[in-house]
């Protein structure tokens, strides 16, 4: 009796799970538009892995002392356009260890960077996410703490305290590749075809 339940339990999960991935189908998405852009170390946005590029220091206001301390703590990987981009897919490609720590951000109307994503403990060499709503944007960036706790590189703690003045070559984080990609209508021949 117990197993034959089993068995209808285990029926019906697998039932499930079929119409949930037939009901998300795979996004339709742009060519890299991370190719196109301009950056300081066009090595982590040239489709080749082989090719690391690295943050660089953030570049301070001499007025602004929000701005000063932003750039103590921080390096940064920044993308720019001359026109407007529409961003919803990101992929960062990096070790396992380099990027465990890293800010997703958009600069917006206003010349302010905005945050859409806080990545914290990834230790994963290839890590994606897709916006829920696309961002229209000329300028993206990851924004890389020079140091952190980490108890999982080497068991060591690398400690943010005490530390101001430029990032170390150490502090400069290796970056293979940043792919950026934004959500294309459904392709009209596919949809065609699921309805058939």
């Amino acid at each position: 009796m117990r197993f034959g339940l089993l068995i209808l339990t285990l029926c019906v999960v697998v039932g499930m799970s079929g119409c949930i991935l037939a009901s998300n189908p795979a996004l339709n998405l742009s060519k890299n538009i991370a190719l196109d852009a301009t950056s300081e170390d066009t090595k982590y946005h040239d489709d080749n892995i082989y090719s690391i590029g690295e943050t660089g220091p953030i570049l301070e206001d001499g007025k602004d002392e929000a701005s000063q301390m932003e750039s103590d703590k921080y390096t940064e990987a920044v993308l720019r356009w001359r026109q407007p981009q529409t961003i919803q897919q990101v992929v960062v490609k990096a070790e396992p260890g380099q990027l465990e720590f890293f800010a997703v951000q958009y600069m917006n109307d206003e010349e302010e960077w905005i945050t859409v994503k806080e990545v914290r403990d990834n230790m994963r060499p290839v890590y994606r996410f897709t916006l829920k709503d696309p961002i229209v944007t000329t300028k993206f960036r990851l924004k890389v703490p020079r140091r952190w706790d980490s108890r999982r590189v080497g068991g060591a703690k690398r400690s943010t305290r005490g530390e101001t003045g430029a990032p170390t070559a150490q502090e400069y984080k290796k970056i293979q590749e940043i792919e950026i990609y934004y959500v294309l209508p459904p392709d009209p021949m596919e949809a065609g075809t699921a309805e058939q």
